[in-house]
């Protein structure tokens, strides 16, 4: 699966098919109007800033599992990822475009790395930029003609020139797993959290 499902599922498989309880949002909020195709703005660009929030369910040979995560972009510079399941967190990872580092708060493990591993494991070169262009909504463009792939669906216009996603599919073609994810609180130019703490109790997690 390309990185950003691995780390989801990494993160997600304490997660139990459940309703999980929603993240508390504070700050402003911008107001979305779902727009119809022929009237729909633009794909958001030129921001510094991406975050939004959302519900994950995630389909595989063991059932679905349904978590809430929050991410944050800082174009080409760092992406957080934090998932949570009834209310309590069970992971965090922050990607850069070098480097790794995730925590798994279930299992009491972490990584610090490279991306060596996953394309091991994912067979497939990936790196920060994949990761990047599929959150930013390009993975269709980028993962055309592999064995996974992205589509977008139920666009919302977040002003009158620009509009964005608000439901991500992630498929495995080998029917492995999909990601369906569902998003709210999409903002630009919000800084937001970009470092994780390694908790001294946490063995390192072998790769």
């Amino acid at each position: 699966m390309m990185l950003c499902c691995g780390v989801l599922l990494m993160g997600m498989s304490g997660c139990a098919t459940a309703q999980v309880a929603q993240d508390t949002v504070a700050g402003p909020q911008i107001d979305t109007v779902l727009a119809s195709v022929d009237t729909m703005p633009p794909l958001a660009s030129g921001y510094q800033w991406l975050s939004y929030r959302g519900k994950a369910d995630i389909v595989d040979t063991g059932g679905t599992r349904t978590c809430n995560f929050f991410f944050v972009n800082r174009v080409d510079s760092i992406i957080y990822l934090n998932v949570s399941a009834y209310g309590i967190e069970v992971m965090r990872a922050v990607l850069t475009p070098d480097s790794i580092k995730y925590v798994n708060k279930l299992t009491y493990q972490y990584y610090v790395g490279t991306y060596a591993p996953l394309r091991l494991l994912l067979k497939r070169p990936v790196n920060f930029a994949l990761v990047q262009d599929i959150l930013q909504g390009y993975g269709d463009e980028r993962l055309a003609h592999s064995s996974f792939s992205c589509e977008y669906h139920d666009f919302a216009a977040m002003d009158s020139t620009r509009s964005f996603f608000t439901e991500m599919i992630l498929k495995d073609l080998n029917h492995l797993v999909e990601i369906q994810a569902h998003l709210k609180v999409i903002r630009f130019d919000v800084p937001g959290p970009t470092g994780i703490k390694i908790p001294e109790k946490f063995t390192e997690l072998k790769l």
